[in-house]
């Protein structure tokens, strides 16, 4: 069975037996360990919904001695303060992972391309305001320096669409993933779509470097795909390797539950996708 907390346990021991660093972003951000010659993982995790499960492989993490960046999102299926402060407690960066252009444009109800540029400049600066004021209650919790997009696969709008006016720099936030990491150096690995080939069904959580990656033969369909590359030294030296948490478990009632829920939602998405192309939406 992949996907299960034994198997996530599984693909670490032979990074760690590699020889690879795993680091924080924040400390990647600061140039800590940029310019070192390291085998270089981000491992970030986006914990959209059941932040239990966060705390299960944080805690995995903790006991194989390396750290990574935990992203909660600001609602009730994710934000648990005291799951947040544990896993701050085992030496992970907190995070926050916002989506304030999806939440904000409930007061536009109309879709991207419908909107006037006042509109949309108004839509901004809310989203905006709603961002500054979320990341202030992360900030009573955990001193939070870095920041990463919710894909919102339903939204019509990109949450990162808020940086083209402001800088989150002046609010003290050193890093944004989509922004900060030069993925012409850093290969991008995630589990979106419960599979490690899911950029077909990934709305927004998409690089231009994909052809290329595909190219040099940098396709992993399940975790052992994984763990042998590893073991035959064709991973790349440098990754970020993102993980959500709700999808590892090794409770098979939820597992199955994951399973069949996450084939639905990339059906969905594709069709999604298709259907904005068919539309310039």
């Amino acid at each position: 069975m992949d996907f299960t907390l034994v198997k996530y346990n599984d693909v670490l021991k032979p990074l760690i037996a590699k020889g690879f660093l795993f680091t924080p972003f924040c400390e990647l951000a600061d140039e800590i360990h940029l310019g070192q010659g390291n085998k270089i993982i981000i491992l970030r995790h986006d914990v959209d919904l059941k932040p239990e499960n966060s705390l299960k492989t944080a805690t995995i993490e903790h006991n194989l001695g390396i750290r990574g960046t935990y992203y909660f999102r600001i609602v009730k299926e994710s934000f648990d303060v005291d799951i947040i402060k544990q896993i701050a407690d085992l030496g992970h960066e907190i995070g926050y992972h916002y989506e304030t252009m999806d939440t904000a444009s409930s007061r536009f109800k109309s879709h991207n391309s419908k909107l006037n540029d006042k509109q949309k400049e108004q839509l901004i600066d809310a989203a905006y305001e709603e961002f500054c004021e979320n990341l202030e209650v992360f900030r009573k919790i955990y001193p939070v320096k870095t920041i990463c997009m919710h894909g919102s696969p339903k939204s019509a709008f990109d949450n990162r669409e808020i940086w083209k006016k402001y800088d989150y720099r002046q609010l003290g936030i050193i890093g944004e993933p989509y922004f900060d990491i030069d993925f012409d150096k850093f290969f991008y690995l995630t589990d979106t779509g419960r599979c490690w080939n899911g950029y077909k069904y990934s709305v927004r959580d998409k690089m231009p470097q994909q052809e290329q990656w595909i190219k040099q033969g940098l396709v992993f369909r399940t975790t052992n795909d994984i763990i042998k590359a590893v073991a035959e030294n064709r991973f790349p030296e440098k990754a970020m390797i993102t993980i959500h948490p709700q999808r590892w478990t090794n409770n098979y009632l939820e597992w199955t539950k994951e399973l069949v829920a996450q084939r639905a939602k990339n059906i969905i998405k594709w069709g999604l996708m298709r259907y904005r192309a068919a539309f310039h939406l």
